[in-house]
């Protein structure tokens, strides 16, 4: 008799996927979900003393109850096989809860019916199991059920008819998902369960989205397995699944939170427009692009005109205004495409990817034009404005690298500044300061 226990726990061990160990009589067995694992053999040893000694943890009685159980169970048999054999481990061990919370408190009784019981009759032990087993299913949070091979319920725990919106799983039999959800979601539920059976497939970790008539939207994590005949005929399905609404919320926060980081990483905290590291990095990556595709990629460097007036007469919360008018201007005047960056200070650094040598200048004096055509309204008063800009473009300078562009771009704002401000110059190859000479 010991043999048999010890095979059938060895048996039950291997089913988990999640550590389990059983100690008795100074013995210990562990399963492959610890770190050391004992051979074949010792396991079977230890495990014979702790079953002769009597004085098994309740972990090992678990282990003995998911065999024991399988004849009782019959119409349990094959959801809780195929929920331990692997797949459905990924709906976060969600088999192995179900397996576990039927074992334990069928293996405790087993410990009890070592002994005569007053309170079971001679021969009803199997029953009553199935009994305890029954109501330990129903008041399993997560829905359990059982459908034949048109979808109708023939086993539906507690936990199923509340997502169906139903008192008990005895309201639920014989019917189907129409008669609980909008046509159009039955549809997709029955959809699913048909392939599952036509395939003999499980449908492992499937999210399910359910809009409630109240307006509120629930998710629900699925996993739906075949459910086969002593011929191996698939006759319906078994199901498990798990409300993850709160998850889902939680997963939106937590991406939310990651794109506000990502968006403080490569904006500028003031201006809100790409910051310097992002600006020359989309830099780079424009130039390899414009290369690739033969095309051409202005490069214009901005600087307000006297800003440093301003601070110094007003103060910085009146050069900070000026700055923000001066930002929602340039991005308002370039295409969606462009890429305006505040490269420091009252500088802004404008790429225009796919910008012909002939409009470049075009484009700059649009947006100096911008600036100067209007007074930014402060808190100190409207105050005119100008702005001096450097021209660039990459394809007249062979393949030059962002480098090489910044320091000639920036020349050539430099030209614009000494030549009386509020105007832009185009930084040339046959200028004086070029590439070939650096």
């Amino acid at each position: 008799m010991a043999d048999k226990v010890a095979a059938r726990l060895d048996t039950s061990l291997k089913m988990c996927g999640a550590m389990l160990f059983v100690q008795g009589n100074g013995a210990t067995v562990v399963n492959t979900g610890t770190l050391d694992v004992p051979s074949k053999k010792q396991q079977r040893i230890a495990t014979v003393r702790a079953a002769r000694s009597g004085r098994m943890t309740v972990m090992a009685q678990l282990s003995l109850a998911g065999a024991a159980i399988t004849p009782a169970l019959r119409p349990f048999t094959q959801v809780l096989s195929l929920l331990a054999s692997g797949p459905a481990i990924t709906l976060h061990l969600l088999g192995m809860a179900l397996v576990i919370g039927v074992a334990a408190a069928c293996g405790v009784l087993i410990g009890r019916l070592r002994a005569p019981s007053p309170k079971i009759k001679p021969g009803r032990e199997r029953a009553y199991l199935g009994k305890l087993a029954m109501s330990l299913l129903d008041n399993l949070p997560d829905p359990l059920y059982v459908k034949d091979a048109k979808s109708r319920f023939l086993l539906a725990n507690t936990g199923a008819a509340k997502n169906m919106g139903a008192a008990s799983g005895a309201e639920l039999l014989g019917k189907t998902d129409f008669d609980f959800f909008p046509e159009a979601i039955a549809a997709g539920f029955f959809e699913d369960e048909q392939k599952v059976m036509q395939s003999g497939q499980p449908m492992v970790s499937r999210e399910e989205v359910i809009e409630e008539a109240d307006g509120r939207t629930r998710y629900v994590l699925s996993t739906k397995v075949p459910l086969f005949d002593a011929e191996g005929r698939v006759i319906g399905i078994s199901g498990v699944g798990r409300d993850i609404t709160k998850l889902k919320a939680i997963e939106a926060e937590l991406e939310q939170a990651r794109e506000e980081l990502e968006f403080k990483a490569t904006h500028d905290n003031l201006t809100a427009l790409l910051n310097r590291g992002a600006t020359l990095e989309l830099l780079e990556r424009e130039l390899v692009r414009s290369v690739r595709e033969n095309s051409s990629t202005a490069v214009l460097l901005a600087d307000l005109d006297h800003f440093k007036k301003i601070n110094d007469n007003h103060g910085h919360p009146i050069g900070d205004e000026v700055l923000l008018e001066v930002a929602r201007r340039l991005t308002k005047t370039v295409r969606s495409y462009d890429l305006v960056g505040r490269y420091g200070g009252e500088e802004f650094l404008i790429v225009l990817p796919s910008c012909a040598p002939e409009d470049a200048l075009t484009r700059a004096e649009e947006l100096q034009g911008a600036i100067a055509a209007l007074p930014v309204e402060t808190a100190r008063g409207p105050l005119s404005m100008s702005i001096s800009i450097g021209v660039l473009v990459a394809q007249e300078w062979g393949n030059p690298t962002s480098a090489e562009i910044l320091r000639e771009v920036d020349a050539a704002l430099y030209a614009a500044k000494s030549a009386g401000r509020n105007r832009c110059c185009v930084a040339s190859p046959r200028l004086e300061n070029n590439l070939s000479e650096l």
